[in-house]
């Protein structure tokens, strides 16, 4: 529900005008208003030329209780709770009406109030594993004198912070509004981010670009106290555990078939318009067909097609909506691309690698002429084994059964590729067939310095103590856990939130409601594999209960922008002039005929990152 701020500390150094700076910077994550608390240590509030240890702010996104009291930052009855919080939280009135029985008074319909009298009732983890929402939110209990962080299980709401070296503690919504602090050092940068942008196409787990800033983990909730925090981990859900047996593939998509309708319409609640993001996949048809069924098909989706037919996914995407009698809004984009490129890329605070953020940002755009809040397909991958690389991975280094569902012919180079990666062992060729450019590539992008400074497989590090907690599961759900802990979060999620909020739309994701990722994480084999040896077979098995088969039975189609064949002739040339002149130490000047050639091959990872770092390089 728009975008939050705040800082706390030992003594009193923060004045208005930073919170204030703080908090513009979040205007597109809430344009309906905003709202601000400052205290000096002693709860006493303070002036707004006055100095203060505490500050609370929010920018408002109206989804529910539009009115005043809904505004944040909220407190409790006593004001000795206060709360700044992003997000959603579904299932809030299960408890409205128990917490109104021991006596506890609200004074708006806003599931962010909600949060408080749980918080009063129950204390934290408690209530953080009552909630079905995507949220993240800070809370200050004076009576305690903590900050309290949170952030949702899956990570769909983002949340940075930064502890300075005098103790004191700032957080926000999005990087930029860090920056506008004035406490971050632009210059200290974190050169395993770095290396992980170039690898992955994201900084993963708790790095950022920035040294000084955090990113909180999902499903963790921070405390800061006198100048220590600490942090802690309230849910997890290791894939492959206590896998069902004897369970029917119809048994299985019935319980799921109900899980997700529910999931759907607790998402649907809202005092404002509801829509979706309908691209024709697996994943969001299945969402807009239990959509349709739970509105009356009074819903309207929304897709963005491309005028290269590679690329283009809009007349699938119409079919669906033809199938299903729900109202279809389609944009086609072509030049807007180069037009809105670099206001997309800075959007992200830090080179993102993920072409993708191009057709989200549009079709974000596009709908928001309608509606204040999409549904998305966003998880399905996932929770529910759709990757290819998956499927290839099982191949090359599992046994028994999975490993020969995925067995076809190859070619000799194939084999070849394969045989070298079974030899590298997973770790190594696991890395590999992540790695998003070649190592010679990356040789050619840094100098020599930065790689003397940073091993090879630094990027990669972080990741592997996901990897670590289910080292005892088969293969396949190994990586779908790995996945689910860093790519979905890290990358995917990221991209969603970032390019709806710079448009002042909330997405919700129904495949990531937790009952569904619990569910899917005890899925055997034969329900995520068809016989063909194809993902998602539990959701090709829902959706076609909905939809003919022969609408969504076709090769995976990935989200992405044509950006590798839009950066030609005289933009290549511009590009590359630009890099060679504005791009700085560690990466080479010289590495732009790699990313931007004039002829011969590149890649959408390669041009689009090497176009984000030079739209961002005044933070380089």
């Amino acid at each position: 529900m728009g975008g939050i701020v705040g800082h706390v500390g030992v003594k009193p150094g923060w004045s208005y005008g930073t919170l204030e700076r703080m908090q513009d910077t979040l205007t597109h994550r809430g344009p309906d208003g905003a709202g601000m608390i400052r205290w000096r240590a002693d709860s006493q509030p303070v002036g707004d030329d006055e100095f203060a240890e505490i500050g609370l702010g929010h920018r408002q996104l109206s989804i529910m209780d539009p009115s005043e009291a809904g505004a944040q930052p909220m407190s409790n009855e006593d004001a000795s709770i206060w709360i700044t919080c992003d997000g959603a939280f579904y299932n809030f009135q299960d408890y409205r009406q128990e917490l109104e029985g021991r006596g506890h008074i609200f004074r708006s319909r806003c599931d962010t109030e909600t949060i408080l009298h749980l918080y009063e009732e129950h204390g934290l983890e408690k209530t953080l594993t009552r909630m079905n929402g995507m949220f993240a939110f800070g809370l200050w209990d004076v009576r305690k004198q903590q900050l309290i962080l949170a952030r949702d299980r899956a990570g769909e709401k983002p949340l940075y912070y930064a502890q300075l070296p005098d103790g004191s503690l700032i957080f926000a919504s999005e990087i930029k509004a860090l920056l506008a602090s004035g406490a971050i050092d632009r210059e200290r940068m974190d050169e395993t981010a770095l290396d992980q942008i170039w690898a992955l196409g994201y900084t993963a787990g708790e790095r950022t670009l920035y040294a000084q800033i955090r990113r909180l983990l999902p499903a963790h909730y921070l405390v800061w106290q006198e100048g220590r925090i600490s942090i802690h981990n309230y849910w997890d859900c290791p894939f492959g555990q206590d896998v069902w047996a004897n369970r029917s593939l119809e048994d299985l998509a019935d319980e799921l078939e109900a899980l997700l309708t529910d999931a759907i319409r607790i998402r649907l609640i809202a005092d404002v318009p509801v829509g979706l993001f309908l691209s024709g996949g697996i994943d969001s048809s299945l969402v807009a067909a239990l959509a349709a069924k739970a509105t009356g098909r009074q819903i309207q989706s929304y897709t963005i097609g491309f005028t290269d037919a590679d690329y283009d996914e809009a007349p699938f995407a119409e079919k669906i909506a033809v199938s299903l009698g729900i109202e279809n809004h389609r944009r086609v984009i072509h030049e807007d691309v180069l037009q809105y490129a670099r206001e997309i890329a800075r959007q992200y605070d830090e080179p993102f690698g993920d072409s993708s953020a191009v057709p989200t940002w549009f079709v974000s755009k596009l709908a928001r002429q309608d509606i204040t809040v999409a549904l998305t397909g966003d998880g399905g991958d996932e929770a529910f084994a759709g990757y290819d690389f998956m499927m290839q991975a099982v191949r090359i280094w599992g046994d028994g059964e999975q490993r020969l569902a995925f067995m076809r012919p190859m070619t000799p180079s194939e084999h070849l590729w394969e045989w070298k990666l079974r030899i590298a062992g997973f770790r190594r060729g696991y890395s590999s067939l992540e790695r998003r450019i070649p190592l010679r590539w990356r040789r050619l992008l840094f100098e020599p310095t930065f790689l003397r400074r940073n091993r090879l497989d630094a990027a990669f590090a972080d990741r592997w103590g996901w990897y670590e907690q289910v080292r005892s599961a088969d293969w396949m759900s190994r990586m779908q856990y790995l996945m689910f802990k860093t790519w979905s979060p890290d990358d995917f999620l990221r991209k969603v939130d970032t390019a709806s909020m710079a448009h002042s739309l909330e997405c919700r994701c129904p495949l990531l409601d937790h009952r569904v990722v619990e569910f899917a994480a005890r899925l055997p084999f034969s329900a995520k594999i068809t016989p063909g040896g194809r993902g998602k077979h539990l959701l090709r098995t829902i959706l076609a209960r909905h939809v003919p088969p022969e609408l969504f039975e076709r090769p995976k189609q990935g989200f992405v922008a044509p950006w590798e064949r839009m950066c030609r002739g005289e933009m290549a040339s511009s590009l590359r002039e630009r890099w060679r002149t504005q791009i700085r130490s560690p990466l080479r000047p010289d590495a732009a005929d790699m990313l931007f050639p004039s002829e011969g091959p590149t890649s959408n990872f390669a041009a689009w990152t090497g176009f984000a770092t030079l739209s961002l390089n005044e933070n380089l």
